[in-house]
């Protein structure tokens, strides 16, 4: 009989340690072409400024840009609520496979939508149209993927497999610049202004339908799939957010504004270097491309460590780090020396890690298991629709429009201390039990 028992359990342990490849992949896929999309179109901004918000002023266009990635921002509670819903009511892997197929269709109609100088007003409106559905897709893609990872790491892991989701964040930042970064330097300016910018959103169209393949092939999470035949699912989890779990929503609200807003206004460098500085907008891409491959594997670092030590160490850690840095930061890029500038890009790429280690795992398990998904879409959505869709256009506009060159760096630090604030009275949850 024990022998039998014995064999089952390994015989299980070896299906699901199989599986769990196809599992992590399929879940950071998608989290890896959104950031890879909001990198793109951050680096590429002033191409997309002259080619649809033509104007006499290079300022104005590049505002004009960097307000439609915003507006896509203001989408992502909607899309919370709708693939939250769906998340927790259906299982975790129907929404994944629902957001990316949004998220390859948005990236395809900015890769081919025409030009002002083609359709006039209707190329505005299709960038538009394109970043809203983004920013919907979106509002389910952060939290699906936490939640499928944690949901399926082993206990002592989920630090670990956390930092993985947020590794794939990062990873979809360097590709995203590393690709512009080449094309730049193998295309002509004219190029690069008629179709060279659209190559990197053709790329991640096909990279959805990568994503969707494996999605389509994964199975749920085993707290789901029990949640699912135990009948224990909600019947409106989003009422049940709200009322019950609305303090839990503003707790996650705070531990994501200050940070999102960092993280943004660092993604954002990428135009807001050549811009203010005298260095091309190549060398721009690579420091940050540099600073990038220096986060990545301190992440992985950080949320291996959290394993160990506990999450909330790390992100008050973290947390101070990024209330300190947006000031030396500013300062170093202003100076336009490259080797400060690379400084500055490394310091805020090392403060981020330290915080975003933890981060995944600690937000996950701090949501309840019933409306985990909704809870967890509805707190980051809402952050980055009022703080990090906001935080290029803010920094660029008060770099631009205010007298003091350390507005922008005020503004990152002042964020980052209600992060601060709110980590410091957030419980640990390192030994929690998600399946609850």
């Amino acid at each position: 009989m024990s022998s039998n028992v014995g064999t089952s359990d390994s015989a299980s342990i070896y299906r699901r340690s199989r599986r769990q490849p196809l599992a992590i992949t399929s879940a950071v896929i998608g989290t890896t072409l959104e950031w890879f999309d909001y990198s793109v179109y951050a680096a590429v901004a002033a191409w997309i400024a002259t080619e649809f918000f033509p104007s006499e002023n290079s300022h104005v266009s590049l505002l004009s840009a960097l307000a439609v990635f915003g507006v896509g921002f203001f989408f992502r509670p909607l899309g919370a609520l709708f693939f939250g819903h769906m998340g927790d009511r259906k299982g975790r892997k129907h929404a994944l496979a629902a957001t990316i197929i949004l998220m390859g269709a948005s990236s395809l109609l900015i890769a081919v939508a025409p030009n002002y100088t083609s359709v006039g007003l209707l190329a505005p409106v299709l960038l538009v149209v394109a970043r809203c559905a983004q920013g919907f897709s979106a509002g389910g893609e952060f939290a699906g993927g936490a939640a499928f990872l944690i949901e399926g790491a082993p206990e002592k892991r989920r630090g670990t497999y956390g930092a993985i989701h947020y590794m794939a964040i990062i990873f979809g930042n360097l590709l995203g610049a590393a690709i512009v970064a080449s094309l730049i330097a193998v295309l002509s300016g004219d190029q690069m202004k008629l179709w060279g910018w659209r190559i990197p959103f053709l790329i991640g169209a096909c990279a959805a339908l990568v994503g969707l393949f494996l999605r389509a092939r994964s199975t749920d999470t085993p707290i789901m799939q029990q949640a699912i035949m135990a009948g224990e699912i909600p019947d409106s989890p989003i009422s049940e957010t709200f009322r019950d779990m609305w303090k839990l929503v503003l707790r996650g609200v705070g531990l994501v504004c200050g940070f999102t807003i960092v993280t943004y206004a660092y993604v954002n460098m990428q135009s807001y270097i050549p811009a203010v500085t005298g260095l091309s907008a190549g060398t721009a891409q690579w420091l940050y491309s540099l600073s990038l491959a220096v986060q990545i594997p301190l992440i992985g670092f950080f949320g291996f460590l959290s394993d160990k030590v506990g999450r909330k160490p790390l992100m008050l850690a973290g947390a101070v780090l990024l209330t300190v840095c947006p000031i030396p930061v500013f300062a170093l890029v202003a100076t336009g020396s490259t080797p400060l500038v690379l400084l500055a890009l490394i310091i805020v790429s090392v403060s981020i890690a330290v915080y975003a280690g933890p981060f995944t795992a600690a937000i996950t398990e701090l949501m309840p298991r019933r409306t985990r998904y909704t809870a967890l879409s509805v707190s980051y959505g809402l952050a980055a629709a009022l703080f990090g869709g906001t935080a290029g256009y803010v920094v660029t506009w008060l770099r631009f429009y205010t007298a003091s060159p350390n507005a922008p760096a005020i503004y990152a630090a002042i964020a980052a201390a209600l992060t601060l604030i709110t980590v410091i009275s957030t419980p640990e949850t390192v030994h929690r039990d998600i399946s609850k």
